[in-house]
């Protein structure tokens, strides 16, 4: 069975409201390669993909047993999909101003992240007016605190300017446990306390 979240990422679940999300979320407008092609919602979702191996818990969502005697545990999504999570930032072709761009990252970090998924997202915006790509990434704090987030941040995009692609690994998700299954792991670790 996969891992329980910590009594303390599982409290950042608890103290969630409709109003008080707990994701934490840097944005940035960065300066695209000279010699590269622009970066598109395709080809972070490629670089994204060959990560993920060294990310297990970003195709993970939360599980909690039906008596909620126990923290949750990490469970593999099997409905996993990058589209979900690697998304484009305004309309097909649309150039982004600055103010434009605030606007939909207020909007984005306006919103929880949904339970049902593995609890992260980054948007893209392929291009600012000024030449620049905006970018917005949002994970939620269960999973990362501030120093994980941006050690997130530098595993997920290159350091070194010539660095190829990673390749994607191929991946299965563990079956997920059934109800019965969580609510007898959960009875069993409130036992063991």
């Amino acid at each position: 069975m996969s891992a329980r979240l910590t009594p303390l990422d599982a409290s950042f679940l608890h103290v969630e409201t409709p109003n008080a999300h707990m994701h934490v979320a840097w944005a940035a407008a960065l300066t695209p390669h000279g010699q590269r092609p622009r970066p598109t919602v395709r080809a972070l979702r490629g670089a994204v993909s060959g990560r993920l191996a060294l990310l297990p818990r970003f195709r993970q969502r939360i599980a909690a047993d039906p008596l909620g005697v126990a923290d949750p545990r990490w469970v593999d999504d099997a409905g996993f999909d990058i589209r979900r999570h690697v998304v484009r930032m305004g309309g097909a072709g649309e150039v982004l101003s600055a103010h434009r761009f605030a606007e939909l990252c207020d909007d984005v970090l306006s919103k929880p992240l949904p339970r049902d998924h593995p609890l992260w997202a980054i948007h893209l915006a392929p291009e600012l007016e000024d030449g620049r790509v905006g970018l917005l990434c949002k994970l939620h704090h269960a999973m990362v605190d501030g120093k994980s987030a941006v050690e997130v941040a530098m595993l997920l995009f290159d350091v070194d300017r010539d660095a190829l692609p990673a390749e994607a690994a191929e991946w299965t998700p563990a079956p997920e446990p059934s109800q019965a299954r969580l609510t007898l792991d959960a009875l069993d670790a409130r036992v063991r306390e």
